[in-house]
């Protein structure tokens, strides 16, 4: 197989993993295993803020391409559950820092097993090092897209 093709079926696997975690019924599954019944641009926030820290709404929004019109109800919902706090910024009276709290936390450290186990039914008779090489690769895709500028032209 040359690398076009090997990128292609990387990608299409990679869009249909993405796609059935993302799923209606996977997530339900991880709500039901976790005990945390949040929509997955939630759980993509926590973990954005578990990953960054303290941040400002203006921060959360713009790095999820949204309006903060968007992410606010999104971060109001996740303070009411008392998954994130909200402080003012001590220079700014105007503007809020929100932090994960030690319940959201845990709640992601939930939602994590869930998914490890809905994983592991799933590479079961994979070899753990075969595993392991593909937790590598994907650990460095995952570094380079979110901190490499994406190239897009002739020769890209």
């Amino acid at each position: 197989m040359d690398n076009a093709a090997t990128l292609d079926e990387f990608e299409r696997s990679l869009a249909t993993v993405l796609r059935l975690l993302a799923d209606r019924d996977t997530v339900g599954d991880v709500a039901r295993r976790s005990g945390f019944d949040l929509p997955p641009a939630s759980w993509s926030l926590l973990e954005h803020l578990d990953t960054r820290g303290a941040l400002r709404v203006s921060d959360i929004a713009a790095c999820h391409g949204v309006d903060i019109s968007s992410v606010t109800p999104r971060l109001k919902r996740l303070e009411a559950a008392g998954l994130v706090t909200r402080e003012r910024v001590p220079t700014d009276a105007r503007a809020f820092l929100i932090s994960i709290t030690k319940e959201g936390i845990r709640a992601l450290e939930s939602v994590h097993a869930a998914r490890r186990d809905i994983l592991q039914a799933a590479v079961e008779g994979i070899k753990p090092e075969d595993l392991a090489i593909t937790a590598t690769v994907l650990s460095q895709v995952a570094r380079r897209v979110a901190t490499e500028p994406v190239m897009i032209g002739p020769g890209h």
